[in-house]
């Protein structure tokens, strides 16, 4: 018997970084948790036999270095945050098991070639077809470039705890194996520049969000993109700071998304041009959304500055990297900086501020829930922003790294200037508030773009009898495409071979040169 729980305890991995994530994810849960108990009505006690599954099964995944316990863990932490999202449609159900499955698929391809090749634990991974294959598979469950597309609707629609345990937690597990197969020395460019991909293409969607839910989930997306290029570039330092970024966009964003769910049932919208007043209707809600895009936008004394230096810090490129960064932190200020201006700034009015904050503590009741798992996230942000001293060494590399908060307020300066002039004088990028988003969507402008490609480009000037054939003939050929397409959800996922060959053979392109 005792041999038989040496051989078990021997599957897990308890030392590096991996135990401190275990532990934060408990917190997130411990979050959730609360958030949902005034959100869910109905058939509660599931609910939390579902949390509590989840939970063990995360932990598993982020601990075990046995591919048999890391799949089985990561398929019950499916399971069971499918089942969440039966609380909100049973579309979403469908969709996301879907998707999660043609990723768990592919990675247990991944993982059998992984073991044929004498990988018999899961650990650093030398060959760069495995690390691909894994990849491909990762991006599948976790959202990287070109197989995001299932994120956005999915985190927008669902419950506001479920949104936040999937943004918050459940995407990060798939980074977290990254770091154990990625060797630290070399990175994956590959996975570099999907990184940058999301970074830019996502964090402009989130710019351009009408819709709360619908921002958040996409600046998920940009926020991963982080993560993912910081262990693409390789190094010590990049690693330090992509765990540091899970952790900290850990804290941020599930605190945002159980802040949602309070604003929308505050309101009855998720229109941020809607919110009137809201720092003296949810004092403490509002005080959570305020450091919590803080800590997106890089802002100094958040968790969110001190990943982002690290991983700034970790670039080699000079000059280049610096401006680069520049750029991508601009726009992660700007996207949060925009929610800010539009929910406490532009038109609301302070002529009673004091009375309207008496009323909105009102709101609140002492142990209320909602309350405290606000708090939780809020002094996550603060702690791992201040405490250099953290446990599994991760910001102790700031103090190696030449760690400046001087550069943070100077940063921070900047891009305030740059976001003051902005929303001033653009109306604080008002946009129209798009519907509900949904893989349709996607496809439709998908097709629309190149309909519309087509008539740009191809102009048949003298001949108009033609061009009007030609024309109606993509109009029609498009139009089939997507009923096709969208007669039933499973036939979506042809999708899903077309970006693995186009992906494959670019990998061949590049390996070539």
């Amino acid at each position: 018997m005792a041999v038989i729980w040496q051989q078990f305890l021997s599957s897990f991995q308890f030392d590096s970084y991996f135990p401190l994530l275990a532990e934060v994810g408990v917190i997130l849960t411990l979050m959730t948790a609360l958030a949902a108990w005034n959100y869910i009505k109905e058939n509660k006690f599931w609910y939390y036999i579902l949390t509590l599954v989840y939970l063990l099964s995360t932990l598993i995944v982020i601990l075990t270095n046995d591919w048999f316990f890391f799949l089985f863990a990561w398929e019950m932490v499916t399971l069971a945050t499918t089942f969440m999202l039966a609380w909100s449609d049973w579309k979403l159900v469908r969709q996301y098991f879907v998707i999660q499955f043609s990723g768990s698929s592919i990675l247990l391809f991944g993982a059998l070639a992984a073991n044929a090749f004498g990988y018999s634990k899961i650990g650093v991974i030398d060959s760069v077809p495995l690390q691909f294959i894994l990849i491909m598979g990762i991006g599948m469950k976790s959202g990287l470039f070109l197989f995001h597309f299932w994120l956005p609707p999915i985190h927008s629609e669902a419950p506001a705890p479920v949104s936040a345990i999937l943004s918050g937690w459940v995407v990060k597990l798939g980074y977290i194996f990254l770091l154990k197969i990625i060797p630290v020395e070399t990175g994956n460019t590959f996975l570099f520049l999907l990184g940058l991909a999301m970074i830019v293409y996502a964090g402009w969607q989130a710019l351009r969000s009408a819709d709360l839910k619908i921002m958040l989930a996409y600046s998920t997306v940009s926020q991963l993109g982080l993560i993912a290029l910081a262990i693409g570039t390789g190094g010590k330092y990049a690693f330090y700071g992509a765990v540091l970024q899970i952790i900290a966009h850990g804290f941020a964003k599930t605190t945002l998304f159980i802040s949602s769910g309070i604003w929308q049932k505050e309101y009855g919208s998720r229109i941020i041009y809607e919110f009137k007043d809201a720092l003296s209707r949810r004092p403490i809600t509002a005080a959570a959304t305020i450091l919590s895009y803080a800590s997106l936008g890089a802002v100094v004394f958040t968790a969110g500055y001190n990943s982002k230096y690290l991983i700034k810090s970790a670039q080699t490129a000079g000059l280049l990297s610096t401006i680069v960064f520049f750029l991508l932190g601009l726009l992660s200020f700007l996207y949060a900086g925009r929610v800010l201006y539009w929910i406490f700034i532009k038109d609301q009015d302070y002529s009673s501020f004091f009375e309207d904050l008496k009323q909105g503590f009102n709101h609140y009741q002492i142990y209320s829930h909602d309350v405290l798992a606000l708090l939780i996230g809020m002094l996550g942000i603060i702690v791992v922003g201040f405490w250099p001293e953290m446990p599994g060494n991760v910001l102790a590399a700031l103090v190696e790294k030449d760690f400046h908060l001087l550069v943070g307020f100077r940063d921070t300066t900047i891009y305030l200037g740059i976001a003051a002039y902005l929303f001033y004088n653009h109306s604080g990028f008002k946009v129209e508030a798009r519907g509900n988003l949904s893989l349709e969507n996607y496809l439709q402008l998908f097709l629309n773009f190149f309909y519309g490609l087509s008539r740009r480009s191809v102009r048949f000037d003298t001949e108009k009898i033609f061009e009007t054939f030609f024309y109606n003939a993509i109009f029609n050929a498009s139009q089939r495409l997507h009923n096709f397409v969208y007669q039933d959800f499973t036939i979506q996922l042809l999708w899903i071979p077309i970006f693995l060959t186009v992906l494959l053979l670019w990998q061949q392109i590049y390996s070539y040169f």
